[in-house]
């Protein structure tokens, strides 16, 4: 063995060990141990609640594709792994035969609560996703407006 070939070995990546193929994983379990198709959770909420997770994918999507800022960035992932699951499992947990006490309280039940809350989320999502889309509009239209004065005819000073 030669001195480059010792060098090699002292300065190189260990070699990875070869063992069994790791098993399937299993799906991750859902945040906080909530299942969002409960039968608890009422319909129209399922629903919202689906419509949530698409946007925070679709959000999730183009922030991977720009550079964004940490705080939205942060604020998503909040909202996809600790609020929304928070406040789905805090509607599930409360007893049904209490549900009413939040109507006695509020003058609103539980389910419009939720679904109120719900609302405000995504409406938080899609302002998020708009100012995301600006970003793209206006890269577009500099770009465009670029190529207009970079090749138009009009332009002597190309």
């Amino acid at each position: 063995m030669g001195l480059f070939d010792s060098l090699r070995k002292m300065f190189a990546a260990p070699e990875p060990e070869v063992g069994p193929a790791p098993a399937a994983s299993s799906p991750p379990a859902p945040a906080h141990g909530v299942d969002y198709d409960d039968e608890r959770v009422p319909t129209p909420a399922r629903k919202k609640i689906e419509t949530i997770l698409a946007a925070l994918g679709e959000v999730g999507k183009m922030m991977d594709r720009e550079q964004v800022q940490a705080v939205s960035r942060t604020e998503i992932e909040l909202m996809r792994d600790e609020h929304l699951p928070k406040l789905v499992k805090s509607y599930i947990d409360i007893p049904a035969a209490h549900r009413a006490e939040i109507f006695r309280k509020t003058g609103k039940s539980a389910s419009f609560i939720l679904e109120e809350s719900l609302d405000t989320m995504k409406a938080r999502i899609d302002e998020i996703a708009r100012n995301q889309a600006q970003h793209d509009l206006d890269a577009f239209s500099s770009n465009a407006a670029f190529i207009s004065r970079r090749y138009s005819d009009g332009d002597p000073f190309r």
